[in-house]
């Protein structure tokens, strides 16, 4: 796992981060460190990087993506120490890992501890009906010795055992729920977009993120279910002081000339300060 230096100092709320006062409840605001490693930050035609996937501190694993079992090998994250499962939406390049990483955990990697997976309504249906195309087993758990909760996203502040969060919808494609996430660690809020174009739900996750993990599709702007760099650019100038991590890149996308703002290959390990 390739480790690249701190990701830049991210302002107090009143530098621009409004996080809702309901997600700070009980969680000072001092100075922390939060990793955030990818497995992937590809979109869905995975042109030279894998499908977009990645940790929050080692204990939150945000997409399932095809790849994520053998990508979280190759980083040397600790399966065991997987708190909460993340599902944005249910697109095949989000999902698709779950049948192999389900089977890890019934059959080699002993948890000790239940795992929660957190997602839209029916993720529990979905997810078992992709185990069973597939001819893997669903949970068991007289076989994996771990107790499987689900978790249907309200956009209320919930819990999915140790991991506080809000889901935030957001607009992506017409015959799916789509949501962004707020995930609290280690005294920070950390802003997932999902997949999404230019919506107020971005702009929610945004100004209530200390850093937001967001999706740009493409260079240009074209395909009109995602953002492009123009997006993250009238975005930048609406958030100037939040950080901003990119993923989901197509192939044309490169690094912008703009501030606060980075694009990690897949591997490597951001760690996102206040």
């Amino acid at each position: 796992m390739r480790r690249i230096p701190s990701l830049f100092a991210v302002q107090s709320p009143g530098g621009g981060a409004a996080v809702p006062p309901e997600l700070l409840t009980g969680v000072p605001r001092v100075s922390s460190t939060v990793p955030l490693t990818f497995l992937g930050t590809g979109n869905a035609f995975a042109q030279g990087r894998y499908w977009s996937s990645f940790l929050i501190g080692g204990r939150v694993l945000m997409e399932p993506s095809p790849a994520v079992l053998p990508n979280l090998r190759r980083v040397g994250a600790d399966l065991t120490a997987i708190d909460a499962v993340f599902i944005s939406h249910f697109h095949a390049d989000h999902t698709f890992g779950w049948p192999f990483l389900l089977l890890e955990y019934l059959l080699h990697t002993r948890r000790d501890s239940d795992l929660w997976v957190v997602g839209p309504p029916g993720v529990a249906a979905r997810l078992d009906e992709m185990c069973r195309v597939g001819a893997y087993p669903v949970h068991d758990r007289e076989r994996g010795g771990f107790d499987l909760h689900f978790v249907e996203v309200n956009g209320d502040e919930q819990e999915a055992g140790p991991v506080r969060f809000r889901a935030v919808s957001v607009d992506h494609v017409p015959e799916l729920d789509c949501h962004g996430y707020l995930v609290q660690h280690g005294g920070q809020t950390i802003g997932y977009s999902g997949d999404t174009r230019p919506c107020e739900g971005l702009r929610t996750l945004a100004g209530s993120s200390d850093t937001l993990v967001l999706e740009c599709n493409q260079q240009h702007r074209g395909a009109t279910v995602h953002m492009s760099m123009p997006d993250v650019h009238t975005l930048r100038s609406e958030f100037p002081a939040i950080p901003f991590v990119l993923t989901h890149v197509g192939a044309d996308v490169t690094l912008p000339d703009l501030a606060r703002v980075r694009l990690p290959n897949d591997f490597e390990t951001i760690e996102a300060t206040i």
